[in-house]
């Protein structure tokens, strides 16, 4: 940066390229700290001009308008009457600039439109031929306002109108809005926008080779300096705002003895002292006393000397003598030398947490001593179930069963025994009440053995699930396909009930929604599992149920389709769904051997 600043810093009315020439236009930049000072510049600036018979345009703020006018009217300059005449303009910055800029940014349009209206009224003012002299303050205030970029872009605007306009301008920054280290690129930009720096205590008497050589010199000088402060204070404010800020953790120091001192508003919060109170105290005075009585502080801060941090959980004290859960992590800290100068204590209260956490390991500790309960009367209920489903089959089956055959046989008997001719419509009724009378004992029956078949009872899954898929077909219309494994057995009887109502309730799905033609159904031991699959070549799921099932699994679907996971999830097993746009399958599986609870269950 300070090389960049000796190339820029050069004396009054030197040229810039692009701009007027040298005897007629300037652009230069004056950082000031000092309002007095800055006022003394501006006077020895727009005073001789204004005295020569030019015209003045000064952009300010009001208290720099007024400090200048009492400085210039000192010199015997008559302000009123050169404002009369449109030689001495005064505006307000912050009003002035409203007037173009549009979302926080010159429009280049209107500030030309201002500023030609301006600079055209002073120059036909002008009793001489001399440029305009101008100072404006409104680059300063964006750029005390944060608006770097935008002040950057009003001081190239500037330049463009020079190229116009005879004009020697001066705008003017507080160099205190340079003081963050991100802002020094920003301060570079500024000064190879303008055709000269003025330094902060300049000012713009004529001045020799050795005096503006040393001017630079001291620019430099201030540039580094203040590179260097800006650096150092934003780390220490950045570090003391985040402690002071933090009120979750109680951040403090300790001497290497283990004495307090620096104290946080988390400290305060957490453990009740404030700064004034607690240091200078010793930190073992926030322990319960069996820690005191076994040294645990003064282990803790051996261990961290040791180690280079201890992280710690426990029961510590507040001033009101209640207690807190803590979590503590101490740190020691050394010198570039090595040398231990203390150590750093972050304390955070985790009381809430492990209250919760404890509540939980109770809920589970609960929820597993009862866990055999719940799964006992589940498995309860879904026997239960079974038992009421084969009563009611076998009272449709033997009652009202029994009830419609008699029927069939007395129509068919009053058939015979009147008589009548084939094509009296008598005997066609006759024999319309017979097949609807058979039509009904063929759906009772099938009705009776789908809420219990005798055949999955007496002969097993294998039997079972081909006359099911035999029937299912013939009502559907879809083909279907049944493999077994040859060594296939028996398997108890509540868990082939289960197997059977997945088979029911999958392929009742295929025929409702899948659209598929055909079934496979496959059923096997792998791996100490039994497993049954049932495989559609149809449509799929849709997208949003896929993805439902892909986050919730089964219970995103059907209840049916939930009743049979909860039967699988009793018997130890699980049911899982496997859907694309070539089809779905349905896998049922349980484990080969039954868990003890179950056999209980079911005894």
């Amino acid at each position: 940066m300070s090389a960049k600043i000796s190339n820029l810093t050069r004396e009054a009315g030197a040229p810039m390229r692009g701009t007027v020439s040298e005897d007629h236009g300037s652009h230069a930049v004056q950082f000031y700290k000092d309002d007095r000072i800055l006022l003394e510049d501006l006077n020895h600036f727009i005073g001789p001009a204004l005295l020569s018979g030019n015209s003045a345009v000064v952009i300010a703020t009001r208290a720099h308008r007024e400090g200048l006018s009492r400085l210039l009217t000192v010199q015997g300059i008559d302000l009123a009457s050169a404002a009369k005449h449109g030689r001495y303009i005064a505006l307000d910055a912050a009003e002035t600039l409203s007037q173009f800029m549009v979302n926080d940014w010159p429009d280049q349009a209107l500030f030309m439109k201002f500023a030609g209206s301006v600079l055209s009224l002073a120059s036909t003012a002008a009793e001489s031929d001399g440029p305009i002299i101008g100072y404006g303050e409104m680059v300063g205030l964006l750029c005390v306002d944060g608006k770097v970029e935008a002040a950057i872009e009003l001081e190239r605007l500037w330049n463009e109108i020079a190229k116009t306009h005879s004009l020697r301008l001066r705008c003017g920054y507080p160099i205190n809005s340079f003081n963050r280290e991100e802002l020094g690129a920003s301060f570079l930009r500024i000064c190879e926008a303008h055709s000269f720096v003025v330094p902060c205590e300049g000012h713009v008497a004529p001045k020799s080779e050795k005096e503006r050589l040393q001017d630079i010199a001291n620019l430099e000088q201030k540039v580094a300096a203040l590179e260097g402060e800006t650096a150092l204070r934003q780390s220490e404010e950045r570090f003391r705002h985040m402690v002071e800020a933090v009120r979750d953790y109680a951040i403090f120091m300790l001497d290497p003895e283990g004495r307090i001192v620096t104290w946080n508003q988390g400290a305060e919060r957490i453990k009740g002292y404030s700064a004034s109170e607690i240091i200078g105290q010793h930190f073992s005075k926030f322990y319960p006393e069996e820690d005191l009585q076994a040294g645990k502080p003064a282990a803790e801060l051996e261990v961290a000397v040791r180690d280079g941090r201890i992280e710690d959980e426990g029961w510590r004290v507040r001033k009101d003598g209640s207690k807190f859960w803590a979590t503590v992590v101490i740190t020691a800290v050394r010198d570039d030398a090595g040398n231990l100068i203390g150590f750093s204590k972050v304390t955070k209260d985790n009381t809430e947490r492990m209250l919760v956490l404890k509540a939980l390991r109770d809920s589970r500790r609960e929820l597993h001593d009862s866990e055999d309960s719940l799964r006992r009367l589940s498995l309860h209920l879904l026997r239960t179930q079974e038992e009421e489903r084969r009563r009611i089959g076998r009272d449709l089956h033997d009652s009202l069963g029994q009830t419609l055959s008699v029927l069939k046989m007395k129509l068919d008997s009053l058939s015979g025994t009147i008589g009548l001719s084939s094509h009296d419509p008598r005997n066609q009724n006759i024999a319309a009440c017979v097949n609807l009378t058979e039509d009904c004992i063929k759906e009772v029956r099938t009705i009776a053995y789908l809420l219990y078949p005798p055949m999955l009872e007496e002969m097993g899954l294998k039997s079972a699930i081909s006359w099911y898929l035999d029937g299912f077909s013939k009502r559907s219309g879809i083909r279907t396909t049944f493999e077994i494994a040859p060594d296939f057995t028996r398997l108890p009887r509540h868990v082939e009930t289960a197997i059977f109502r997945v088979l029911q309730e999958s392929l009742t799905n295929v025929h409702r929604h899948s659209g598929s033609e055909v079934a496979s159904v496959r059923l096997f031991n792998r791996g100490g599992m039994t497993i049954l699959e049932v495989i559609d070549q149809g449509k799929g799921m849709p997208t949003q149920h896929s993805s439902e099932f892909r986050q919730e699994g089964v219970h995103a679907l059907g209840v049916g389709l939930r009743g049979m996971e909860e039967r699988m999830r009793q018997l130890g097993g699980r049911l899982e769904l496997l859907s694309s746009p070539r089809g779905t399958t349905v896998v049922a599986s349980v484990p080969v051997e039954v868990p003890s609870i179950i056999d209980t269950a079911s005894a």
